[in-house]
């Protein structure tokens, strides 16, 4: 018997943090920066051994996307903070979904950087995008953004895709 009234068109519209099929890599971390987001990439911190927010600083290591709290609501986009959370998961390489900069136009094997504008504090810090350079404020000095080995592969929502993270 087949299912009636079913709606496949929502059925890949996971949100952002969220590791696609069973292959990945994950790692925990209980060391870990205040206000970490699902969804975002965030960088190691060589010193303390954990993660910290991208946060425009020169040459930062990438970890990889945090991971969506599994104890909050699919559509909750709340912060990782030592009072809500022991550990956080950080996908290193797979299938992962991933907020993206707004308004960017991208096509499926677009290689994926993070957004790390070292010239203006920003809310896109850790999103993907696909340039490897951007503006300055003055709009003439590029600024490089983080490359990271992999590519988008499929658009999921509106301002997330997923990419695969080798």
């Amino acid at each position: 018997m087949a299912f009636t009234g079913v709606r496949t068109d929502e059925l890949n519209k996971v949100g952002s943090g969220e590791i696609i099929g069973d292959v990945g890599v994950v790692s925990s971390y209980t060391t870990f920066e205040a206000g970490i987001k699902g969804g975002l990439f965030a960088k190691y911190n060589t010193t303390s051994k954990g993660l910290e927010l991208v946060d425009g600083s020169a040459t930062p290591t990438i970890a990889g996307v945090v991971k969506r709290d599994v104890t909050g609501a699919i559509e909750d986009a709340g912060a990782y903070t030592a009072a809500n959370a022991n550990s956080v998961d950080v996908i290193e390489a797979g299938i992962v979904t991933v907020d993206v900069v707004p308004g960017l136009t991208i096509n499926k094997f677009d290689p994926v950087y993070v957004y790390n504008n070292t010239d203006v504090a920003t809310t896109e810090w850790g999103k993907a995008t696909n340039h490897a350079t951007d503006l300055a404020s003055d709009g003439t000095t590029a600024v490089d953004n983080i490359a990271v080995d992999g590519y988008f592969y499929k658009q999921i929502d509106t301002d997330v895709w997923s990419v695969r993270i080798k």
